[in-house]
């Protein structure tokens, strides 16, 4: 019995599932604790009081800039250990929130009411700092890696129903009631609930001090290390500018369709809840997709979305008040694409960072973002309070202030994703193939496949899906596909082998198909492996693939030797050069044939045509005959006529003795131009020996245009004489023989023959 992997302490992956449960918890009773406490209730009460867009943009970009202090608490949290300092932010947090309860008291001095609640929420926002520079370094050790997306995703799902009952509660209650009294108790249940929320980070492990790790100032000499990380730092600034954006839009979406559409505060309050449902559903769904494809594909495609949704609400007509499933619908698209983009940007920086500096490196990507993203929604209070007060016209066309913020969101987020397409990212998919995905095939149907593989299924359904994965043209099942390499039937680890030659080539397809070639006494799935890696092109794969041509094992070896001529690797050409001569298996041979002719090295042209003159019969012999043609069809490859040789001879087949002499009489009719000496033949003939299966009068009308070519300049005509040359003293040449040099012969003599018109 193996043993499960260990983290950097101590503990186990199941011990890390089994805890899960605590996570979850924390964040349904946290996230429930932060909607009604500092949420949507929350900006609606400071309208309620009277403040303007500039005021309620300074505190509701607070807390994001109070991040900033995230690396002040380095030394704390490198002294302590993660755990104590995030259940101690995250407890004392909530405390700091009953100084709501004070308004009341001074609500006849506005000022005075708004420094109240600018101490409460700057202590708030401190705590919280103070709690998630821990928290975000020590969740690399709660989760297990290769789950973070799928477990991120789920967070989101299990806070749902949690914040879908708050959210609707807090809108009966206040359309129920009147009055700034009815949001005071709903700040003492988020009180209640935060504390409970934190405590229930007891039940989970990790988090404990380093005794190896920096302490006092050495911890913020340790920020050095990162900010020195190029790819870091270009993470840094599109997350920054992400989480910008999601800030401005959390809070100002809310105020845009209330002045503009004059939606109800209670309906507010519950659409907004319609942003945790689309972003429960991003959470879940890209953290699905980065377990599978990485973070780039994800993030990119969502950003790029998020650019267009932006724009489309800013030319929303007035009338979409009226329709509550259009503006539903806003909330819910952009609750997914934030979920999902960030979601992604989470995974990507927790895999990315190395353990023994998680501390440094996440402390300043939580103070970065901060930094961004609080100073620019408190920069989005005061541009929309200049605006509204300085209204600006551009062809005549009075821009408002809300509609100008989320155009200048836009082009941020597009900023954006063209930062994060330059971040390194082993095995990650790209944009285009993560895209296709979706339209490529049946990806509905594929979804169902992936759901009914994961379930108790036979070998025949799990053989009939891993086919029907591969067939499909999408990538959506890869991981389905590098499961089924471990399963224990070797019928279905075939088929996968074979599905996965399918796929466009990416590290991870290629990595899965070379860990098959290790199966040694498997030949078959070696034999697979090494076809796979062949029809994706798998060139870095070569030094794999070279040990296989000196096997014993005849059939591997000639494999080997095709998967060579497929990935063009040139540095094995004087070996298989070598096979082709001298090699004892006629199938060894013939897949040298193969590969010299998809790498078209000329100069085996003769050694082949003369590999192809060693079979006795070429037309009777059931054997030799289909082996001819892959001589025939490597040399119409190195010639560069192997698409009009494969269709000629295709027609030919269909109908014996009908093509080759209309291509006979093209040859003709181009030779009688520059040839005044040249008898014609006799093609009704030539047409009635072709019909009955006799080649040899139409061959020797071949033969007899060599003095042509003998005084031809074009780069291919002595190599037309060698094979007329070669093949001279065939008796029964193979119909397969006159249509290649028909096709070989054609664009030479048309060039001579469009020469001398010239």
């Amino acid at each position: 019995m193996t043993q499960a992997p260990l983290n950097e302490v101590g503990a186990t992956d199941y011990e890390k599932v089994r805890r899960l449960p605590f996570l979850y918890l924390f964040s349904m009773l946290t996230g429930a604790a932060v909607l009604i406490g500092v949420g949507a209730p929350f900006v609606l009460f400071l309208t309620e009081l009277g403040f303007e867009s500039n005021r309620i943009g300074l505190l509701g970009g607070m807390m994001p800039f109070f991040q900033i202090l995230g690396v002040a608490f380095l030394p704390l949290i490198m002294r302590f250990g993660s755990k104590r300092i995030a259940m101690v932010g995250y407890t004392t947090r909530y405390l700091f929130l009953l100084l709501f309860l004070l308004v009341p008291y001074f609500i006849s001095d506005l000022n005075t009411v708004f420094w109240i609640l600018f101490i409460a929420l700057a202590m708030f926002s401190l705590a919280r700092a103070f709690a998630e520079a821990a928290f975000v370094p020590w969740s690399q050790e709660i989760i297990p890696r290769s789950m973070r997306g799928s477990i991120s995703g789920k967070l989101s799902v299990f806070y749902l129903p949690v914040g879908l009952v708050v959210s609707y509660a807090v809108k009966l209650w206040l359309d129920s009631r009147v009055g700034l009294d009815r949001f005071y108790p709903i700040f003492i249940i988020a009180i209640i609930v935060g504390i409970l929320g934190a405590a229930s980070l007891q039940g989970l492990e990790g988090g404990r001090r380093r005794d190896n790790g920096a302490r006092g100032m050495a911890a913020i000499r340790s920020l050095g290390t990162p900010l020195q990380d190029r790819n870091f730092r270009i993470f840094l600034f599109s997350s920054g500018t992400q989480y910008l954006v999601f800030l401005v839009v959390n809070l100002f979406l809310i105020l845009y369709f209330k002045e503009k559409f004059g939606v109800a505060s209670g309906q507010l309050v519950f659409m907004a809840s319609l942003f945790l449902i689309g972003g429960a559903g991003g959470s879940f769904a890209g953290g699905w997709l980065v377990d599978r494809h990485g973070s780039r594909g994800v993030r990119i495609t969502m950003q790029v979305a998020q650019v267009f949704l932006l724009l489309g609400v800013t030319i929303l007509p007035v009338s979409a008040g009226d329709s509550g499933l259009i503006l539903g619908a806003v909330f819910v698209g952009f609750g997914f694409l934030f979920g999902g983009s960030m979601t992604a940007a989470n995974v990507y920086l927790l895999n990315y960072v190395p353990p023994e500096t998680k501390e440094s490196y996440m402390a300043l990507a939580y103070s970065v973002d901060g930094i961004i993203g609080g100073s620019a929604t408190f920069a989005a209070g005061l541009l929309l309070y200049w605006l509204q007060n300085h209204p600006s016209q551009i062809f005549g066309i009075t821009l408002g202030s809300y509609e100008t913020l989320f155009v200048l969101s836009a082009l941020v987020i597009a900023s954006s994703s063209l930062a994060y397409g330059y971040l390194q990212e082993e095995g990650a998919t790209g944009v285009k193939d993560f895209i296709r995905q979706f339209y490529a095939g049946n990806p509905l149907g594929l979804l169902w496949g992936i759901h009914r593989y994961g379930h108790q299924t036979s070998e025949e359904r799990r053989l009939d899906l891993t086919y029907r994965f591969g067939g499909s043209g999408s990538i959506l099942a890869r991981q389905e596909l590098f499961d089924a390499l471990r399963d224990p039937s070797f019928d279905v680890r075939y088929e996968a082998i074979v599905s996965l030659g399918h796929f466009s080539k990416s590290d991870s397809v290629v990595k899965a198909l070379e860990s098959m070639l290790a199966y040694d006494g498997l030949v078959e799935l070696q034999y697979a492996a090494l076809t796979s890696l062949g029809r994706i092109g798998a060139t870095e794969s070569n030094d794999k693939i070279v040990r296989f041509l000196r096997l014993e094992n005849p059939l591997l070896r000639a494999r080997a030797i095709r998967t060579i001529g497929d990935i063009r690797d040139t540095s094995q050409l004087s070996f298989v050069r070598d096979v082709l001569k001298n090699d004892p298996d006629v199938d060894c041979r013939l897949a040298a044939v193969s590969a010299l002719g998809k790498m078209k090295d000329r100069e085996s042209l003769s050694a082949l045509f003369e590999f192809y003159c060693s079979f006795d019969t070429l037309i009777n012999n059931t054997q030799d005959e289909p082996r001819s043609k892959v001589i025939l069809l490597a040399l119409s490859k190195i010639l560069n006529r192997e698409g009009v040789f494969s269709q000629e001879w295709r027609r030919e087949e269909k109908n014996p003795g009908v093509r080759m002499p209309v291509l006979m009489k093209q040859l003709a009719s181009m030779e009688r131009k520059f040839s005044s000496d040249h008898d014609q033949s006799n093609f009704k003939n030539i047409s009635n020996d072709l019909a009955v299966g006799n080649t040899v009068s139409g061959f020797k009308f071949l033969q007899n245009l060599r003095p042509i070519f003998q005084s031809n300049d074009h780069q291919d005509a002595k190599l037309v004489l060698m094979i007329l040359d070669a093949s001279k003293n065939i008796t029964s040449p193979h119909p397969a023989l006159l249509i290649l040099l028909c096709v070989v012969m054609a664009p030479i003599l048309r060039k001579k023959s469009h020469q001398l018109q010239s």
